[in-house]
C-alpha cells in the first residue's frame, strides 16, 4: 500500500531519449529500499546526521538525479513510514519477509503505481554522498535500450580499499559490460596492490547502486541464487551468470556508504562543511 497524499515528482528533471525505433520517453521511478535491521549500525536508517537522518540525506540524494520521474521509500517498518512523511517523501509498505534489497524493490516495480514505470532505480539508503550524475550515467545505458541492467565503478584509492573483502571489485571488458564481480582483488596486480595514479586503470570499486529494465529487474528476483552468489555472497553474480548484460559505467572518486558505526563521525563532519546553514 502507497501512503502519501502525492506523487513527489523531481522538479526539473531531464528526460533521456531512447535510441530505438519507436522513440518515447521512458518514465524512471528510483526506489530506496530501507529497513531497521542492521547488523552494524542499529536502526540505521533514522539515524540522525547533521540534523537530518541518514535516510533523508540518502532521499535528497536520489532527488537531485536528472531522468528520475520520481523517488520513493520501500520499507517493511512503520517508524520508517512515518519518518519519510515526515520530511515529505513518498513511502511504499512492503512484505518483512525479503531476503533483500532488489526483491523489495521488486515489490515496488510490480505494484499499480510501480507499472507506470519503464526503468527502475535501486539507489541504496546509505549512500547520501552519491552524486547525482555518477547515478544519471548508470540510468542512460538502460533507457538508451544497451544493456538489461546498469551499475557503477570507480577506481581505487588506497591499499585500505583494495585489500578489503567490504569493498566489492568488478572486471569489465572495453565496452562496458560486467565481466565478474569479487572480493577478491581482479584482476591480478602483479606489483601487489593497483597503480593508483593510472586514469584509466582496471581495478575498480563497485558502487551498489543499479538500474534495471522492468523485464531484467522480473528476470532476476526470480532466478534461484546462483552458486558463485552463494561463494562471494553478492547478488549481482546471479543475473550475471543467468546471462543478463549488466553495464559498469566508470565515473570519478566518490565517498562510500555508511556501513560501520564510524562512518557516521566523518559522515556528519562532511555533511555539516556541504550544507553550513
Amino acid at each position: 500500500m502507497t501512503h502519501s497524499s502525492y506523487r513527489p515528482y523531481v522538479a526539473g528533471r531531464e528526460r533521456i531519449q531512447p535510441s530505438t525505433p519507436i522513440a518515447r520517453l521512458m518514465a524512471v521511478l528510483c526506489v530506496l529500499p530501507a529497513r531497521i535491521a542492521s547488523q552494524r549500525i542499529p536502526n540505521k536508517p533514522v539515524q540522525v546526521i547533521a540534523g537530518r537522518s541518514l535516510l533523508e540525506w540518502s532521499w535528497r540524494a536520489a532527488c537531485e538525479v536528472p531522468g528520475v520521474d520520481a523517488v520513493w521509500v520501500a520499507t517493511d517498518s512503520e517508524m520508517i513510514l512515518d519518518l519519510v512523511l515526515g520530511f515529505g517523501g513518498m513511502a511504499v509498505m512492503t512484505s518483512s519477509e525479503h531476503p533483500s534489497g532488489t526483491d523489495r524493490v521488486a515489490e515496488v516495480a510490480r505494484s499499480t503505481a510501480g507499472q507506470e514505470f519503464d526503468v527502475i532505480v535501486n539507489f541504496q539508503a546509505d549512500e547520501p554522498f552519491l552524486p547525482p550524475g555518477h547515478a544519471a550515467a548508470a540510468i542512460g545505458p538502460v533507457v538508451m535500450g544497451n544493456s538489461d541492467i546498469a551499475t557503477l565503478a570507480t577506481p581505487f584509492r588506497t591499499d585500505e580499499e583494495w585489500n578489503s573483502t567490504a569493498e566489492v571489485k568488478v572486471a569489465r571488458a572495453v565496452d562496458g559490460r560486467a565481466l565478474y564481480f569479487s572480493r577478491a582483488g581482479i584482476p591480478w596486480a602483479e606489483a601487489g596492490s593497483p597503480d593508483y595514479e593510472t586514469g584509466d586503470d582496471p581495478w575498480l570499486r563497485h558502487l551498489g547502486l543499479y538500474v534495471y529494465s522492468r523485464d531484467a529487474l522480473e528476470k532476476w528476483v526470480e532466478l534461484p541464487p546462483s552458486p558463485l552468489e552463494k561463494l562471494e555472497r553478492l547478488e549481482q553474480l546471479r543475473p550475471l551468470e543467468a546471462g543478463l548484460h549488466i553495464h559498469v559505467s566508470v565515473v570519478g572518486p566518490c565517498e562510500g556508504a555508511i556501513e560501520e558505526p564510524d562512518d557516521l563521525t566523518w559522515a556528519e563532519a562532511l555533511l555539516l562543511a556541504r550544507n553550513p546553514d
